[in-house]
C-alpha cells in the first residue's frame, strides 16, 4: 500500500515538473462544443465534457421542475447518491457511492460549512443536518463530484464533493414565496440590487417549519427555523473584486422517540437549538497571466440539548435530565493564483490554515485541532485531444501529523461527440474532535471514549468513464469505478465504568471497499418531451467481516419524463420512478419503488406555481426511508 503511495505521489510530482512553460504553446486543442462550465472539480473552470471526474449538475432549472422544496429533495434523484430525512436523533442520511456519511464534503459556495463535528457512529455524522440549514431559494445550482477529492480539498472529501453555489446579482429584482409539504413549509424572500455603480447585493431571508412527522413515522425533529443571507459585491476595477458574504440560522427542534432494546423500554424528549453564523470575505484579482484569490471564512455553530429521559426496567422509571451545550468553531485562510503558463498549459498552486475548536465532550482535554495544507495542480493539453490534469496535496494535522493526497486524471477526445476518461487518487478524513479526545455519555447506559492514537482514514480509488453524444438529442456516460477504504474508524466494546453497557472506544478496525457501474442516457424525444435513464450497480462491503455496507442498494434504477410545454406560459410535469433492488439494512435485503410526479406552471417570468407528490402509490417500509405518499405545493412571484 505505501509503494503505491509512493510511487502515485512520485507520479503526480513528476508530471507537475517535466511540462515546460511553452512546449505547448503552438498546439490547439479541438474546437469542440462547450457548454456547461463547473468550478468543483479542479477549483478552476472548466467544461463538464473536460473534467475528468464523473460530474453531476442539478440547476436551478432542474430543481423548480422536481417541485423541490429544500437540497434534500434536489439531491434525491441524483445518480449513486442516496440522502434520506433520517430521524431526529442522527440526522440525515448522506452517501455517494456506497460511502459512509462521513466520506462526502459538503461546501457552501466552494467554502466549508462548520458541522456538528459529531463522532461517526451509526448515523451521526458531520452531515446529519446540514441539508436543514440550507435555503433552496438562494440556490443557483450544485455541483456534485463523485470519487476521491482529497487533492484539492483534504479531508472528508473521500467519497465526493457536493458544492451548494448561490445565486449571483443579475438584475433588480424581488421574489417572494411560500411552499408547504408533508414535512416542511417555507416562505422566503430574494432581494437582488442588481448593479449599482460599483456595488451589488443579494439579500435573501427564509422561515421554515420542520412538521410533525409522527402520522408518517416516529422519531423525527420537528419545529421552527429562520435564515438570513447577504452576498455583497465591490468591483474595485475591471480586474479586481471583494466579495463579503454573511449567513446566520437559527434552528429549535423537539424530537420524541421511544424504542425497545435487550428488553427494556426507552422513552425520551428532546429539545434542541441550534444557532450558526458564517462569513467570509474573498479577494479576486487578475494580472497578465495570473488569476488569484484569497479567502478567509469564520464559522460558529453554538447548539443546545435539553434532554429529559426516561428508563423502564421492571416497571420502574428513571429520570434523568441532561443539558448539553456545544459551540464548534472554525477559522480559515487560504489563498491560490492559478497561471496561464502557456495556450495550453494552466498551473494552479495554492494554500489554506485551517482551525477548528470542537467543543469536544470532555470535562479535561483538548477540544481544539489546527491544521495548514499546500497544493498544486497543472492542466495541460498535451496536444489537441489529450487533457491531463495531475495535482498533488500535503495536509498537516496537529494531532496525526502529515498526509499526502495525490490525482491523475486524462479526457481524452475521440470526436467532438465521444472521449474517455480516467482518473485515479487518495483522499482521507481526520478523526473529528469528539473521535479523539471525546468522552460522550449515551443516556447513562454507556459512554463512548475517544482515542487520541487513532489514525486518518485512506482511501484509494480508481474511475473509468466514456460519454458519447449520439446526436443533438441524445447523450450516454458509461462508467465504472472501485474504491478501498483503510484504516475505517469504528468503535468496540471495552470494560464499563458504572453504565448498564459496555463502554465503547473509537477504533481503526475496518477495511471497506465499494465498486460499482453507473450507466445515464438523456433522449429528446420532441413536442416538449425528455427521457432521463439512470442505473447504478454498487457492491459496497466490509473487507474484514465480508459483509455487505448498509444504506446501500446493490442495484439502483431511475426512470424520468419530462415534459414541458412549447409556448409562453409553459406547463411542465414531471414523471420518475426509482427502484432499489437488494437494499441492505440491518443485515436484510430489501426492495421497493416509488412513483413520483411534479407539475409546475409558469406565468411570463413574473409567477410559478407547482405541485409534487412523492411515493404516489403509497408505498411504506421504515427500514429503507419510505414513508408512503408525501406531498409539496407553492407559489412564487418575481417583482
Amino acid at each position: 500500500m505505501n509503494l503505491q503511495k509512493n510511487a502515485l505521489t512520485l507520479l503526480s510530482i513528476f508530471c507537475l515538473g517535466v511540462v515546460p512553460t511553452g512546449v505547448y504553446a503552438g498546439a490547439e486543442k479541438a474546437s469542440f462544443q462547450l457548454d456547461e462550465y463547473v468550478v468543483t472539480a479542479t477549483r478552476s473552470i472548466l467544461d463538464k465534457k473536460e473534467v475528468p471526474q464523473s460530474v453531476e449538475v442539478i440547476t436551478k432549472e432542474r430543481m423548480e421542475k422536481l417541485g423541490a422544496t429544500s437540497v434534500r429533495d434536489a439531491l434525491k434523484y441524483a445518480s449513486n447518491i442516496y440522502v434520506a430525512d433520517g430521524n431526529g436523533g442522527h440526522g440525515d442520511k448522506l452517501t455517494l457511492r456506497g460511502g459512509s456519511f462521513n466520506d462526502v464534503l459538503v461546501l457552501l459556495n466552494g467554502r466549508r460549512i462548520v458541522g456538528e463535528n459529531l463522532y461517526a457512529v451509526e448515523r451521526d455524522s458531520g452531515n446529519a443536518r446540514v441539508l436543514d440549514r440550507f435555503n433552496l431559494s438562494n440556490v443557483e445550482r450544485i455541483e456534485i463530484v463523485r470519487g476521491q477529492a482529497g487533492a484539492l480539498y483534504g479531508s472528508d472529501a473521500q467519497a465526493g464533493v457536493i458544492n451548494i453555489i448561490t445565486k449571483k446579482s443579475a438584475e433588480p429584482s424581488f421574489v417572494a414565496g411560500v411552499n408547504s409539504g408533508s414535512r416542511q413549509m417555507n416562505n422566503y424572500y430574494h432581494w437582488d440590487s442588481g448593479k449599482q455603480g460599483k456595488v451589488s447585493a443579494v439579500v435573501d431571508v427564509s422561515f421554515n417549519k420542520l412538521r410533525n412527522f409522527d402520522s408518517k413515522a416516529k422519531g423525527f425533529s420537528y419545529g421552527p427555523g429562520q435564515s438570513y443571507s447577504l452576498d455583497l459585491d465591490y468591483e474595485m476595477d475591471e480586474a479586481n473584486r471583494l466579495n463579503l458574504y454573511l449567513d446566520y440560522t437559527k434552528q429549535k427542534h423537539d424530537f420524541e422517540a421511544i424504542t425497545e432494546s435487550r428488553g427494556m423500554s426507552l422513552s425520551w424528549n428532546n429539545h434542541r437549538e441550534y444557532e450558526r453564523k458564517l462569513a467570509s470575505l474573498t479577494y479576486d484579482g487578475e494580472q497578465g497571466k495570473h488569476t488569484y484569490s484569497v479567502t478567509a471564512s469564520y464559522g460558529e455553530l453554538e447548539s443546545v440539548h435539553n434532554e429529559k429521559e426516561f428508563y423502564f426496567t421492571g416497571g420502574r422509571p428513571a429520570v434523568i435530565p441532561k443539558l448539553y451545550q456545544r459551540k464548534h468553531k472554525q477559522w480559515n485562510v487560504e489563498a491560490r493564483d492559478s497561471i496561464q503558463l502557456a495556450e495550453n498549459n494552466k498551473l494552479t498552486f495554492g494554500g489554506e490554515v485551517r482551525s477548528v475548536d470542537g467543543g469536544a465532550f470532555v470535562a479535561n482535554g483538548k477540544d481544539k485541532t489546527d491544521q495548514y495544507a499546500l497544493y498544486l495542480q497543472e492542466e495541460v493539453y498535451v496536444n489537441d485531444r489529450l487533457l491531463v490534469i495531475p495535482s498533488v496535496r500535503y495536509d498537516h494535522h496537529d494531532s496525526f501529523g502529515g498526509q499526502i493526497s495525490p490525482n491523475l486524471g486524462a479526457t481524452y477526445f475521440f470526436s467532438e461527440n465521444s472521449r474517455l476518461k480516467a482518473n485515479y487518487g487518495k483522499a482521507y478524513r481526520a478523526p473529528s474532535v469528539d473521535e479523539l479526545y471525546g468522552a460522550f455519555d449515551h443516556m447513562g447506559m454507556f459512554t463512548f471514549y475517544g482515542n487520541p492514537n487513532l489514525k486518518p482514514e485512506e482511501t484509494t480509488g480508481w474511475e473509468l468513464s466514456y460519454e458519447q453524444e449520439f446526436s443533438d438529442k441524445a447523450k450516454a456516460k458509461l462508467t465504472y469505478f472501485a474504491n478501498e477504504k483503510e484504516n475505517a474508524i469504528t468503535y468496540k466494546d471495552i470494560q464499563s465504568f458504572g453504565g448498564m453497557l459496555p463502554d465503547k472506544q473509537f477504533v481503526n478496525i475496518d477495511e471497506a471497499s465499494a465498486k460499482g457501474v453507473e450507466f445515464a442516457y438523456e433522449q429528446d424525444l420532441g413536442a416538449g418531451f425528455t427521457l432521463l435513464l439512470d442505473y447504478a450497480y454498487l457492491d459496497a462491503k466490509n473487507e474484514v467481516t465480508d459483509v455487505r455496507l448498509e444504506y446501500s442498494a446493490r442495484n439502483t434504477y431511475t426512470a424520468k419524463l419530462l415534459w414541458t410545454e412549447e409556448k409562453v406560459n409553459p406547463w411542465s410535469v414531471t414523471l420518475s420512478n426509482r427502484w432499489y433492488s437488494d437494499y441492505c439494512y440491518d443485515g436484510k435485503d430489501y426492495s421497493i419503488n416509488t412513483f413520483n410526479v411534479a407539475v409546475n406552471k409558469k406565468w411570463g417570468n413574473c409567477y410559478r406555481a407547482f405541485i409534487a407528490l412523492d411515493n404516489l402509490f403509497d408505498k411504506e417500509n421504515e427500514n429503507i426511508n419510505a414513508y408512503g405518499r408525501l406531498w409539496r405545493a407553492g407559489v412564487e412571484l418575481t417583482f
